[in-house]
């Protein structure tokens, strides 16, 4: 393979050294001068070996990289390396697309690039005062994905002054909030045209008619809105379950909504459809329909990915 593979020929490379592949990269990196690989484009990394990702990134700040993923489930020792070479390779021209997990960024202790082209970015932990610090500094930004977001109220009036019109797609996973909170969030970025939301919230967050309001005042581009909100609340669920019926979301937006009981958890799960039902993890005897506001639409057990 060694004197098969060419390496200026490899536009884009995936390494891992997860469970299955243990190894792998620090052995790659013994056969392969990572240099040579002068046309790569794209580079995925998930390792916990803190000289490898040193190595890399050393690499990906002095390449053409458009898309750049690195990937890390334990907690660095070299965390101020990384955060010099994460600085170098943001400021590439080439690179549009960030994925960076494990805290890697400490945002109030990141100096962001004073010129950047990213478009894309996907990162961990995020507080709002992060995010509007991203946003900030990244002014090419469209798409963030959060995986873990804290909806924080405190010193909230020093970030509400600001829009961020550059971004158009949204996607906050792991949250806990109120629907006070996240209309007071989302009036921070009003050209949203895709916005996706998952996690648990309170009983406000299931009023359709609410949800009506803001995006017809505040999210006026939204055309994709994907959903799954949890609760324990049952009888909060089904009262509000007929407000997702109404044409606004029926007929103009085009919107069906399921409510789901989720039996081993004892939740009420109010999601969007299909694209949200296909993720979910489903056991045997756990998750049952109660509820959908378009008749003519249907789940199958087919678009389940995990049993």
């Amino acid at each position: 393979m060694c004197h098969i593979l060419r390496p200026n020929n490899v536009v884009s490379l995936f390494l891992s050294d997860d469970d299955e592949t243990p190894g792998q990269i620090g052995l790659f990196l013994s056969l392969f001068d990572i240099y040579q690989f002068t046309r790569l484009r794209s580079l995925a990394v998930f390792s916990n070996n803190d000289d490898n990702i040193d190595e890399i990134l050393n690499y990906a700040s002095h390449c053409s990289l458009i898309s750049l993923s690195i990937e890390q489930s334990s907690f660095s020792n070299h965390r101020n390396t990384i955060l010099n070479l994460l600085l170098s390779t943001i400021s590439r021209s080439t690179l549009r697309k960030l994925t960076c997990t494990n805290n890697f960024l400490y945002i109030d202790n990141f100096q962001w690039p004073k010129e950047s082209n990213l478009k894309y970015l996907t990162i961990d932990h995020c507080t709002r005062k992060d995010f509007c610090t991203i946003l900030r500094h990244l002014l090419h930004l469209q798409t963030i994905v959060l995986r873990h977001f804290n909806l924080d109220i405190h010193s909230e009036y020093e970030y509400l002054s600001n829009t961020y019109t550059q971004l158009t797609s949204l996607t906050m996973q792991q949250l806990f909030f109120s629907m006070d909170k996240i209309e007071s969030f989302l009036y921070l970025t009003p050209s949203l045209v895709h916005l996706r939301l998952e996690g648990c919230a309170d009983d406000a967050i299931f009023n359709g008619f609410r949800w009506e309001t803001l995006i017809r005042t505040k999210l006026l581009s939204l055309n994709q809105f994907e959903f799954s909100f949890r609760s324990q609340n049952y009888r909060a669920v089904k009262m509000n379950a007929t407000q997702f019926r109404t044409p606004f979301w029926l007929n103009e937006k085009h919107w069906p909504v399921y409510g789901i009981y989720d039996y081993p958890k004892e939740e009420i799960l109010l999601c969007s459809t299909p694209d949200i039902l296909t993720e979910l993890e489903y056991n045997f005897v756990g998750l049952v329909v109660i509820s959908k506001t378009i008749q003519n639409v249907s789940v199958s057990m087919q678009v389940v990915r995990k049993l």
